[in-house]
């Protein structure tokens, strides 16, 4: 019993949340941006237009401010853009909070920052050399060749004279690793900002945050670029810790502002909120974070970040916020690899809930890193984290290469020089960017053709304009086919290794009925529409315009002769948004195996044997409300065995009579169970990403108890004969009532139930028995679960 109040008094603590708090106005506050602002977030403005004085740029009422504080447990931030106060609070504070007159709303934060994905996969060994001044043209690492650095190192353009702010959740060995003594030793870290701890050292904690700083900027210590943008300048910001699941939004937000004050002109976040906050049909762009990122490039910055990671989870599979706002750069990642074009497997899928193109662009999602693990260590490492900072890195020489462009001016730009523009699919983007866009390579130029497209009654066929042998490099065919309204339908991308100009490839009326077929191939797009008047004819002519699409399977010469089988991805059938209907994002299941023992906690309780053992099976569903909180339902069966020594006042006999098998009494008490919980999760991780969480809850149960007694012929009340071969039941059926707790690690925890009713019975099977007395079953129950 002890303990399960002990679990309960620190409810209280649990029952604070965070909070935004909007204000009214901003009455009686004065602003000067050229106090305010730097130097370079002036040039900033009046290059885009933006206007200095806007309202958003003002500092929040201090007199509002501390008449919330008082009231508040804890000030977590401010936010000017936002006008608002974040605040711990409880229910009760918050509703005293709500009537202040310059309080126009409250938005509960019940969200988490998330690493948009980082797995170390193999270390690589650098030769422990230092750089000498460059001589010679860099020696660029595959994931800056496929995006066409060598034409801005040629050109010398690192992204000089570009500052860059870096969303991380810290940065350890940045001050001392190899891959950054660049950045020091040229004076390129401008300002660092912590804003978990509210001070300026940023070099240690995640890990993650140097490795993605290496992407735009480090340089391996044998020489290799890791990144584009080793001249820029760089503003560092922590904004995430695993402990503090409802702050992290405030700092975000609080970093986003910080960048906008110093002079960031490029934003690289590979954070994000997703399924751990949200539902599929949140993510169009209206998330707090989604808002800041649309109003820093309103403001003249081009804000990139990852895509995320959740391509696998079919519940999901979606971007996080905020690269589901319209005006972020939301990066996706391809495989590493200079030949083939290939979806890397974990990078999530567009579009956004409203239809949005998503992700814009693609960048390798396996990349060449710095480590903290040592000061010269570089390992590969996989996740959308690295694709959004080596674009990024890229922006900053392109911005280099043609000064003057705005954050959302670049942002087109960017999307205009990637290599599938102007196909696009919800894998890719509009592909990977090209650096010779920027270096007057490709302007004004046009593509030639490379295939064309033949109707015939039921069907249009795309025609090679030039033949593939067998010993050509082999080059992927892109469609997608897309709706009225803009948006795809589906979409894929096959390899073709064999074709000559007489063979094609069909593909049926139905599936283009009011629906364009985009294909790009070679450097070339086209695309193929029926006429109106052909789609009315088609829906009135038999054919099902309602078609399933499927993946082109052959390569055919004259309509029946097949040349080859196509290789290459499944057809992607695009996700359409939720709009209507549970989403089931957020629901997630527990199947539970428990052992334990009964304890007596009362004197009046009786007495067990030292072990009387406890079995539990079930299940739970769980809807995560918030990255740390969870409430769930359980179902589960439960069979108990109280065991007692064969005579009442030898209780030397306790540890041995559960193998005195001639002489042993036992109580069997089974019972089914219906649990209402709630889940506080402190840390994420382990093998089910259950991570460390505790629970608390209350259970009714419906189940009956029953006495046997082995080994000794005796007359019931009812005259019935008990014996081994026959032995009789004693049955007692009731409600009961109780709480329960349990604390763990992922899939291994320890739980403690406390039943509120009591079991009380005869200890003889026998009442009128001289030797017969009434007993109190014990409540307390304690052991091992585990949960997967």
């Amino acid at each position: 019993m002890f303990s399960v109040l002990a679990m309960l008094a620190f409810l209280p603590a649990f029952s604070q949340s965070c909070y935004w708090v909007f204000l009214t106005d901003k009455q009686g506050t004065t602003f000067d941006p050229y106090t305010y602002f730097d130097a370079k977030a002036i040039e900033r403005y009046r290059q885009c237009g933006a206007d200095l004085y806007d309202v958003s740029n003002y500092p929040l009422n201090s007199s509002y401010v501390s008449q919330i504080d008082a009231i508040a447990t804890e000030e977590v931030g401010t936010s000017r853009w936002l006008n608002a106060v974040a605040v711990m609070a409880t229910p009760e504070q918050m509703s005293r909070i709500e009537q202040l007159p310059f309080v126009s709303n409250t938005h509960l934060i019940a969200s988490e920052m998330q690493i948009a994905a980082m797995r170390a996969v193999s270390p690589e060994q650098s030769d422990m050399s230092t750089l000498s001044e460059k001589t010679k043209p860099a020696r660029l690492t595959d994931q800056l060749v496929r995006m066409g650095g060598r034409q801005f190192d040629e050109l010398g353009i690192n992204g000089k004279g570009v500052r860059i702010a870096v969303f991380d959740g810290g940065f350890p060995k940045v001050n001392t690793h190899q891959a950054f003594k660049h950045l020091f030793d040229n004076h390129q870290i401008i300002k660092t900002w912590n804003f978990c701890n509210d001070k300026e050292d940023v070099y240690g904690w995640n890990s993650h945050g140097t490795m993605t700083l290496s992407c735009i900027a480090g340089i391996a210590p044998d020489g290799r670029h890791l990144g584009l943008a080793t001249g820029a300048e760089f503003l560092l910001a922590r904004t995430e810790v695993e402990l503090e699941p409802f702050k992290e939004e405030v700092w975000w937000m609080q970093a986003m502002e910080w960048a906008d004050k110093n002079g960031a002109q490029i934003i690289s976040s590979s954070l994000g909120y997703g399924k751990e906050r949200y539902n599929v049909q949140e993510m169009n762009g209206t998330s707090y974070v989604a808002k800041a990122g649309n109003m820093a490039a309103r403001k003249g910055m081009l804000v990139c970040n990852s895509a995320g990671n959740e391509a696998t989870d079919n519940h999901w599979r979606t971007i996080i916020t905020p690269a589901d706002a319209d005006s972020v750069l939301c990066v996706g990642g391809i495989d590493a690899s200079l030949k083939n074009y290939k979806h890397i497997s974990f990078s999530s899928f567009g579009p956004s809930a409203t239809g949005t193109l998503k992700p814009n662009v693609s960048a390798f999602g396996h990349a060449l890193a710095a480590s903290p693990s040592s000061n010269t260590a570089v390992n590969y490492v996989d996740g959308t984290s690295f694709s959004c900072p080596l674009v990024a890195g890229f922006a900053a020489c392109a911005m280099q290469a043609c000064p003057g462009l705005s954050g959302m001016q670049l942002f087109h730009e960017i999307e205009k020089s990637a290599d599938l523009y102007p196909y696009f699919d919800y894998a890719f983007g509009y592909g990977v960017p090209q650096a010779q866009y920027f270096c007057n390579k490709k302007q004004n130029t046009v593509a030639r053709p490379t295939f064309r497209f033949e109707e015939t009654a039921d069907s249009v066929k795309l025609h090679l304009l030039n033949s593939i042998g067998s010993n050509d490099l082999s080059c992927p065919l892109f469609f997608n086919w897309q709706n009225d309204e803009g948006t795809l339908d589906a979409y894929i991308h096959i390899t073709i290794d064999t074709m000559d100009t007489a063979s094609a490839i069909s593909f049926p009326k139905n599936q283009l009925y009011r629906r364009t077929l985009n294909v790009w191939y070679n450097g070339y797009t086209a695309s193929f529409r029926l006429t109106d008047k052909q789609n009315q004819l088609l829906a009135v002519s038999g054919f099902d315009t309602r078609c399933s699409f499927t993946r082109p399977d052959y390569v055919v010469r004259n309509a029946n002769e097949i040349v080859q089988r196509i290789t290459g991805n499944d057809l992607t059938l695009a996700q359409k948004s939720r709009k209507d209907g549970w989403d089931v994002s957020n629901i997630y299941w527990d199947f539970y195996l428990m052992a334990g023992n009964m304890f007596r906690l009362s004197s009046q309780e009786q007495e067990c044997k030292f072990f009387s053992p406890t079995m539990h099976v079930g299940v739970r569903m769980l809807n995560r409300l918030a990255k740390a909180y969870s409430i769930g339902i359980g179902l589960e069966y439960a069979t108990t065995r109280f065991n007692f020594a064969p005579d009442k006042s030898n209780r030397l006999d306790n540890l041995f009579a559960l193998w005195n098998k001639p002489n042993k009494k036992y109580y069997v008490f089974d019972e089914g169970s219906l649990e209402l919980f709630q889940r506080v999760r402190f840390v994420g991780g382990g093998m089910f990403g259950k991570g460390v969480h505790w629970d608390l809850g209350a259970y009714v149960s419906y189940g009956g108890y029953s006495y046997v007694r082995e080994g000794k012929i005796y007359e019931h009340s009812e005259n019935t004969k008990v014996t081994v071969d026959n032995p009789e039941y004693q049955d007692n059926y009731k409600f009961n009532f109780g709480v329960t707790t349990r604390i763990a690690y992922d899939a291994i925890g320890l739980y403690c139930r406390y039943r509120l009713t009591g079991l009380t019975t005869n200890y003889d099977a026998d009442p009128t028995s001289p030797t017969a007395f009434k007993m109190n079953l014990p409540r307390f129950e304690a052991g091992v679960e585990i949960c997967f």
